[in-house]
């Protein structure tokens, strides 16, 4: 299976910055080439990439999963939402609601100044992406990088 992505234009690109400027008030400039896989998946790798022959190669994965393209915009991943330094659309939880959202919860935030995605952050750390929508935000982080129940108790044995 050979997988298909396709590295994006400057103005692809400048498409997507400006999308995040506009949603998640994103300033930052980023030197990064962006490929977008037949998915909808955006990556973020080396430019020192493009002097590379592609035609020779067998990618099974590329770069960093940066954003997905959904119906309702760019859904930034957990790497994604940390490396954008969102200052809009951003939700700030506090400590029980950030433990909520690392098990996979949906957070009931009633009504706020949100719309569509958002960027979720505790203290000074970003936790991923959600969809605001009934004044719920919907959960997507994947099963797999979801805390399980009891690895909290387990965490501070540890410490």
């Amino acid at each position: 299976m050979k997988y298909e992505f396709k590295v994006l234009n400057t103005r692809e690109v400048k498409a997507i910055l400006a999308e995040l400027k506009e949603h998640f008030g994103m300033e930052d400039k980023m030197e990064e080439a962006f490929i977008e896989g037949g998915d909808g998946k955006i990556y973020l790798i080396s430019r020192k990439f493009g002097e590379i022959d592609q035609s020779k190669l067998r990618i099974n994965n590329l770069g960093l999963y940066f954003c997905k393209r959904e119906k309702g915009g760019l859904r930034p991943t957990i790497e994604g939402s940390q490396i954008i330094h969102a200052t809009t659309n951003v939700f700030e939880m506090n400590e029980e609601q950030m433990d909520e959202w690392i098990h996979g919860n949906d957070l009931r935030v009633g009504k706020q100044g949100l719309q569509g995605m958002v960027i979720l952050k505790y203290k000074n750390d970003f936790y991923g992406c959600g969809a605001y929508k009934e004044e719920r935000i919907l959960n997507f982080t994947p099963k797999e990088r979801r805390l399980v129940a009891g690895a909290k108790a387990v965490m501070e044995e540890i410490q």
